[in-house]
């Protein structure tokens, strides 16, 4: 081998060792960089997987409260129309009560709204047909200061009377009745129909 061979032989000798050398530090560096991303990768998949779960449970938290609340508002609705039906069947058997207790029922709100002077009572047909003998008199005892009349002429209305005193109506059926004491008479019921524990 001549001097140039030698030179050329260990110029190529060098030149692999030193390229064996870069492609070893490429490989080490580039297996730091593929441990690296796999950490990384992990960290990452670990933040998702965290943050999936953090949503999936405020969904089934929001879920949860919302069937809670329309189970309270049905519940609410379904009361609401127990006491409804309760307040409307305590009118109905008041109406459809056996005369006797039905101008007793009279008779107490006569005590309740009559007034002082002179006033007129009107009540519908079946009620002036079936008035007792003694009712007037009655009336007249319950409320001695007031002298009140009973029309003979029925009006329009379902059941209780009209109390008139001059140009003064006092609306005395039983649905008007129940309507000016609709609260009094839901919180009532309500107690009955749902006592608290």
């Amino acid at each position: 081998m001549t001097g140039l061979d030698s030179i050329i032989s260990q110029i190529a000798g060098d030149g692999q060792k030193e390229a064996g050398e870069i492609l070893a530090q490429a490989q080490k560096k580039a297996g730091d960089i593929a441990e690296a991303a796999k950490t990384q990768g992990g960290e990452k998949v670990r933040t998702v997987l965290k943050d999936g779960e953090r949503r999936a449970q405020d969904i089934r938290d929001r879920a949860q409260s919302a069937a809670e609340l329309e189970q309270r508002n049905q519940m609410l609705l379904f009361k609401q129309e127990l006491i409804r039906e309760a307040v409307d069947a305590a009118r109905e058997s008041l109406e459809n009560a056996p005369d006797k207790e039905y101008f007793d029922a009279l008779l107490t709100l006569y005590k309740r709204h009559a007034q002082e002077g002179r006033g007129e009572m009107f009540l519908n047909k079946k009620d002036v047909d079936r008035l007792p003998d003694d009712f007037l008199a009655r009336m007249r005892k319950a409320v001695p200061g007031a002298e009140v009349t009973i029309s003979p002429k029925p009006q329009n209305i379902e059941n209780g009377f009209l109390l008139v005193y001059g140009g003064v109506d006092i609306n005395c059926t039983f649905r008007a009745i129940f309507e000016d004491a609709s609260d009094q008479l839901r919180d009532a019921a309500g107690k009955l129909l749902f006592p608290v524990a």
